[in-house]
């Protein structure tokens, strides 16, 4: 729910977390919902200095929100290719028009975090609008462990660092 402050452009949004100042030109327009919410489609991505979390809050329902990352962050090899019907739902016309987010559940004890990558949800920032797909296949899936994944990535990106110093290091022969 909007109450208009009178500001050109801006609105302030009531949440559940208190009240947030967006402009109305980040508003994302999500065609067919996210999935369970299909009567809700206009969303504001509301990103937090020095977090890699995002909130997704609804625009029309202040009690629905979902905690987001970028996929990557969780596993660098995260790769989502769009059909060409999922191209046209989002206009996008190049990848750099895309960002993409997994939803991620909080349970009581949040060493547990999971993110659903699986189902991502990709905006089309230049044009505001969003979707979430469902990618088949069994590379992932809607539980990662949001913890666990990072460390593994860590770990691996740690790896592949050394493997390309070693690789500098050996000296050409002639």
């Amino acid at each position: 729910m909007f109450v208009d402050k009178g500001e050109v452009g801006k609105v302030q949004l009531e949440t559940r977390f208190g009240t947030i100042a967006v402009e109305e030109d980040q508003i994302i327009n999500f065609p067919r919902g996210i999935l369970g919410f299909g009567d809700y489609h206009r969303y504001v991505l509301v990103e937090r200095e020095n977090s890699s979390f995002c909130l997704l809050q609804s625009v029309d329902e202040p009690g629905l929100s979902f905690v987001v990352i970028m996929p990557e962050l969780v596993r660098a090899d995260y790769e989502v290719e769009l059909s060409d019907e999922e191209i046209e739902l989002l206009q996008i016309g190049s990848p750099e028009d895309g960002r993409v987010f997994g939803i991620v559940t909080i349970p009581e004890n949040v060493a547990e975090m999971t993110v659903n990558l699986q189902a991502p949800v990709v905006i089309n920032t230049k044009d505001k609008l969003g979707a979430q797909l469902i990618i088949s296949g069994d590379k992932y899936h809607t539980k990662h462990n949001v913890l666990a994944e990072m460390h593994k990535n860590a770990y691996l990106l740690q790896q592949k660092s050394k493997e390309q110093q070693s690789a500098e290091e050996v000296p050409e022969s002639v």
